[in-house]
């Protein structure tokens, strides 16, 4: 398994090497379905603020599924290799990453990109969006950058860590959070 991602109802989504998002009531662990469609791995699952389904997969893809009943609903492509990460917004975006060394910005409502971010000179890991708006990303090159979710304008650079970011997450009160290979974590 590569990813989880909880959905507004209690469901409970893992993507996995198998190329599948299986899905799980949240209670009890039941298995209520499984998504087929990537043809390789999926590396990233996310939940929109309308329940819609996201998975990043290796197979240079995201495809976007119903939370009611798992039915396919569009494939978003753009991407040029892998893509790894998967953050989604309050202002009815989706952002993804990759091996492409891209983020990719899409709406979430028909799926339509909507701009490309680059910068970074290693694949993406790891995506996060605060409660600002604001988007941050992490690489292999060790750095996380912060780029504005109103126009995608480049902010800063984190540059202080010696490996691979491997997962950012942003607290309520806009607090960065950033772990890597090393094993620790870092507070901003």
């Amino acid at each position: 398994m590569y990813s989880l991602a909880v959905g507004l109802d209690g469901k409970i989504y893992s993507g996995s090497s198998d190329r599948t998002i299986r899905v799980w009531r949240g209670d009890d662990g039941a298995h209520l379905n499984t998504l087929v469609g990537h043809t390789s791995a999926v590396g990233a699952v996310a939940i929109g603020l309308d329940g819609a389904v996201y998975s990043a997969s290796y197979d240079n893809t995201i495809r976007v599924w119903s939370g009611e009943d798992g039915t396919h609903m569009r494939t978003l492509v753009g991407h040029t290799d892998a893509v790894w990460c998967l953050a989604v917004g309050l202002d009815g975006k989706i952002y993804s990453g990759g091996s492409d060394l891209t983020i990719r910005v899409w709406r979430c409502d028909d799926g339509s990109p909507v701009q490309t971010l680059n910068g970074h000179t290693g694949y993406l890991r790891a995506l996060a969006v605060g409660p600002n708006g604001n988007v941050h990303s992490g690489s292999v090159d060790g750095t996380i950058r912060v780029w504005s979710g109103d126009d995608g304008t480049h902010l800063h650079t984190l540059d202080v860590h010696s490996n691979t970011i491997g997962s950012l997450v942003v607290g309520m009160n806009g607090s960065l959070y950033s772990g890597h290979r090393s094993g620790k974590v870092f507070v901003w």
